[in-house]
């Protein structure tokens, strides 16, 4: 993995964080959800933990040809899990977005969940796939030589 690859795969990591802590801060604003946001925000916050430990371990790196860049190929990708997982959290990011209206809007808009429970499972299966892959990274770093 070339150099450029490295900071391109340190700005996708950056940008899912980014995303990730948007959404998690749109459900934490909703009001007397049901248990799946609270699910949901459980998840999404270890999430976050392991992206940014990630993260730095990405930028700290000493070579890009180091072998466990090897596994992060993979997850870097175009259309990869990390892009995938990305993705999803943009549309749940629009989804939850208080809309731009008057406060009374605003208002009733926080205090509803918008997500319905195969959604919310949707999400927590490639949350739970993602978080996999990045374990098995970090791991992979841990076994560097």
């Amino acid at each position: 993995m070339d150099p450029a690859s490295v900071v391109g795969l340190a700005a996708s990591i950056i940008q899912l964080i980014e995303t990730t802590a948007t959404v998690l801060r749109y459900a934490n604003d909703v009001r007397d959800a049901p248990t799946e946001r609270a699910q949901f925000a459980r998840h999404a916050s270890s999430l976050l933990a392991l992206l940014t430990d990630l993260r730095y371990r990405v930028e700290e790196a000493k070579s890009a040809s180091e072998p466990w860049f090897v596994a992060l190929r993979g997850l870097g990708v175009e259309g990869g899990p990390l892009d995938e997982l990305k993705d999803r959290m943009e549309r749940l990011a629009t989804k939850l977005q208080p809309l731009p209206a008057g406060r009374l809007e605003k208002a009733r808009k926080a205090l509803t969940w918008t997500l319905d429970k195969k959604e919310i499972s949707e999400v927590l299966v490639q949350i739970e796939r993602a978080k996999t892959l990045v374990m098995l990274a970090l791991q992979n770093d841990q076994f560097r030589t």
